[in-house]
């Protein structure tokens, strides 16, 4: 496969992870805590520890989803680039 379409399917898995862990962590979050996340809850009263915890917990995940995604789509490179070598010195 081309590096530039492997490299637009793995920014778009990677985006597309971090979206739906989004959710997934708003959801369990609201489930856990009787309210919505502080990332869309307007409410003032709102404490600064669950904003903080909120934002470790979300950032964490997504820097997680985005690594592995990043890391699965340099090996799918190397894997392509390898092919053509392998295949070239068989030939030989």
């Amino acid at each position: 496969m081309n590096d530039k379409v492997i490299e637009l399917l793995g920014t778009g898995a990677s985006l597309g992870g971090v979206v739906l862990s989004h959710k997934v962590l708003g959801s369990v979050w609201t489930r856990v805590t009787g309210n919505p996340p502080p990332a869309k809850n307007p409410d003032p009263s709102e404490t600064w520890t669950a904003i903080i915890i909120w934002s470790v917990i979300t950032g964490l995940v997504g820097t997680v989803i985005k690594v592995a995604v990043h890391r699965q789509v340099a090996k799918m490179e190397n894997k392509s680039q390898e092919s053509p070598k392998a295949s070239s010195q068989a030939e030989v």
